[in-house]
């Protein structure tokens, strides 16, 4: 029926979907901004993981004092069904370095290192990664299919293609 069994999205493919995301920026306490950019992505298939490199600039309103460094992350991805998405789960904080400034005390310099570690770590959390195009979901579902299981390979992140049927079937048995 020309329905394939899997859908394989490149690491060039993600990387340009995950550049679309930044820069990202926050508050915290309206006094802390994060911003993040530059993302580099990574595959990690034999953790079957995802790992991204991002330029991260914080600045303190109150003293007027900036910070810039790099935060590295590996995370794992999750298939949302109610929007076709792929979405970063569990990101875990691999290191938070950043460029030294003058005068910044190391108490100082270990809160803001703490703070950014909390503040990208949720502002990563489920962030959507990649939209299935609907003309892509409603030839599937046209076809009784439907997008499964992600898996991170060293080809890239491997989307199953289930028959509609299983799942219905699995969710009735639930």
């Amino acid at each position: 029926m020309g329905v394939p069994r899997s859908i394989t999205l490149g690491e060039a493919e993600l990387q340009a979907q995950l550049a679309k995301r930044f820069p990202m920026q926050r508050s915290l306490l309206d006094t802390f901004e994060l911003q993040l950019s530059d993302p580099k992505l990574r595959l990690d298939a034999p953790a079957r993981r995802l790992a991204t490199e991002l330029t991260l600039r914080g600045s303190d309103r109150r003293s007027g004092r900036s910070l810039q460094g790099r935060l590295a992350l590996d995370y794992a991805l999750r298939f949302e069904p109610a929007d076709a998405s792929i979405r970063l789960v569990q990101p875990r904080i691999e290191s938070l370095q950043f460029e030294p400034e003058p005068g910044l005390s190391p108490r100082r310099s270990e809160m803001a290192q703490r703070m950014g570690i909390a503040l990208a770590e949720r502002l990563l959390d489920d962030l959507v990664l990649y939209r299935v195009p609907p003309e892509r979901l409603e030839r599937l579902k046209a076809a009784g299919f439907r997008p499964g299981t992600l898996q991170v390979t060293p080809a890239g992140v491997e989307i199953t293609i289930e028959p509609l049927a299983a799942s219905a079937v699995n969710g009735a048995s639930r």
